[in-house]
């Protein structure tokens, strides 16, 4: 799969927008590693993760964690990189999505853990649409995925810790 320039269509409510059109996926998520300043290592290793649905969920469980540290995010990379990884993960099987409308959020059940996505910001998506299941009252774990999200991120390279950690 050719990741730089793989699409996605984000579903519309209707009447919310004119046709949907092809979002590209990476320069969205190249321009917020470019915001956090990540190493050439993590760059790689979102690359390996975009063709994987539980990498896409991981990746953007790294950007969100990341943006905690910067004052700026460019956060263009959310709604299709949750898009990818919902349609990624039905094709590979590696997570499940859940929207929870009263909750406003998407959540992913991946082998590593539950990863939540607030969107309900994102109001002209149809999430139902881009979730596998809708699930009010959704029960998350409320485990924190952020201390881990780099290492998960580099689990798709296959890179020692001690490669990647200074």
């Amino acid at each position: 799969m050719d990741i730089e320039n793989r699409t996605v269509t984000i579903p519309r409510e209707e009447d919310a927008t004119d046709e949907p059109e092809p979002v590209a996926v990476w320069p969205l998520v190249e321009a917020a590693l470019d915001t956090i300043d990540a190493e050439p290592s993590t760059r790689d290793a979102a690359q390996a993760a975009l063709e994987h649905g539980d990498g896409c969920v991981v990746l953007a469980n790294f950007l969100n964690s990341e943006a905690k540290r910067v004052h700026e995010m460019d956060y263009r990379f959310k709604v299709p990189l949750v898009v990818l990884a919902a349609e990624q993960a039905r094709t590979d099987d590696t997570a499940t999505s859940i929207y929870d409308p009263k909750e406003g959020c998407v959540y992913f059940e991946t082998d590593v853990s539950q990863f939540s996505f607030h969107v309900y910001r994102d109001w002209t998506v149809d999430w139902t649409a881009v979730a596998d299941e809708v699930q009010h009252d959704y029960e998350w774990s409320g485990k924190d995925n952020q201390t881990w999200a780099l290492d998960w991120l580099m689990d798709f390279l296959d890179v020692p810790t001690d490669d990647y950690m200074v």
